[in-house]
């Protein structure tokens, strides 16, 4: 057994799906049912394969250094001033990341729970309580979600399971849509979701078998991917397209809806949205981690446990920004959009200078 890796296939792909499933579980359903009416489920698959293929870019790069993160072999394939400065980039990123999903949060946590208790509060104590559990090592924060995972995605699956009893098939017809901008602009979205996968690039370097992180990411992406996918079909095929898109937070509807034996276990609401604030903390704990192990390695200090501490104020003032919810929607779908282009585009920049001193060895052999 490798001790020095100690982290499994199986545990790098709990911290991807745990990641993944968080913040957009409530409302995903209405913006696939915009972008796509009674397709809005084949609209989410089309997402879930758009960031598969944007990780598959990523890991399959960074498992050819399997002792590196990016940010290590990154300064040697393009040079450390252009290297920090896509390191930068991304930092900012997973900052605002950071800051508007425990805005998201605050948002539906005081509308939904805490009625009477000031989002600051809500906002602060979330992010507080991530600080504190970015202060372990990448082991422990492996484990944390490796434990949380079950939880979650059982307690959300017994749910839908409930749920997909009561669907009107009628109300997921037609299945199929044409390729629209409508449709293509749902799938874009609906992949935003899933750029926190990034994360394999702190795991990879811990993993027993390197050479395994594509598949621990399909993994965690299918699996995560499936959830959303049920979701959006136990939604729409519940209420139809139409009732859907009118619902501010339509999977929250639906739990309310799903009852067990004549009523003897009804309004599964409760229960679901403690899941939801569990599987937000794994989301944000995760954002988090990256933003303060990013700050730990532009300063070049030796772990993020300082920097962890550092850019909680900063996070705090982000996510206070947005005055309203639609203002904090608006800011998530342009951050989705800058991130989407950077590291999509910086995946392919090193790989093209990857290639190129490859074949350039090969050459001179």
């Amino acid at each position: 057994m490798n001790h020095s890796r100690p982290i499994t296939t199986l545990r790098a792909a709990a911290v991807i799906s745990s990641t993944i499933i968080g913040v957009g579980l409530l409302s995903f359903p209405r913006y696939m049912a915009v972008a796509g009416n009674s397709a809005g489920p084949f609209v989410a698959l089309t997402g879930i394969l758009i960031s598969f293929f944007s990780f598959w870019l990523l890991a399959s790069l960074c498992r050819r250094f399997p002792t590196e993160s990016l940010f290590v072999f990154s300064r040697r394939l393009i040079g450390r001033p252009l290297a920090m400065f896509f390191t930068m980039i991304i930092w900012l990123i997973f900052m605002t990341l950071t800051g508007l999903t425990a805005r998201q949060f605050g948002d539906v946590a005081t509308s939904v729970l805490f009625n009477k208790t000031p989002i600051e509060a809500t906002v602060f104590l979330m992010l507080l309580i991530c600080q504190l559990s970015a202060r372990r090592n990448i082991i422990k924060f492996s484990y944390i979600h490796f434990f949380y995972l079950p939880l979650i995605i059982g307690s959300v699956l017994v749910t839908i399971m409930i749920s997909l009893r009561n669907v009107d098939v009628l109300n997921l017809q037609p299945v199929l849509t044409a390729p629209t901008a409508s449709f293509w602009k749902g799938a874009r979205e609906a992949s935003y979701l899933f750029q926190s996968s990034f994360v394999i690039t702190l795991l990879i370097p811990f993993m027993k078998a390197p050479k395994q992180a594509v598949r621990a990411g399909a993994i965690g992406i299918f699996v995560s991917g499936a959830v959303y996918l049920l979701i959006a079909l136990a939604c729409i095929g519940l209420f139809g397209a139409e009732e859907t898109k009118l619902l501010v937070y339509p999977t929250l509807e639906t739990a309310r809806s799903a009852a067990v034996g004549e009523g003897f276990l009804e309004r599964l609401d409760a229960l679901f949205i403690v899941i939801w604030v569990i599987s937000v903390y794994t989301t944000i704990y995760t954002t988090y981690y990256l933003a303060s192990y990013l700050l730990q390695n532009l300063l070049g200090l030796r772990d993020q446990r300082m920097t962890s501490s550092a850019v909680l104020p900063f996070l705090f003032v982000i996510a206070m920004l947005p005055e309203n919810v639609f203002e904090t929607y608006t800011w998530s779908l342009a951050l989705g959009n800058v991130s989407m282009f950077v590291l999509l585009g910086y995946s392919m920049l090193l790989w093209a200078v990857y290639g190129l001193r490859r074949s350039g060895k090969r050459g001179l052999s």
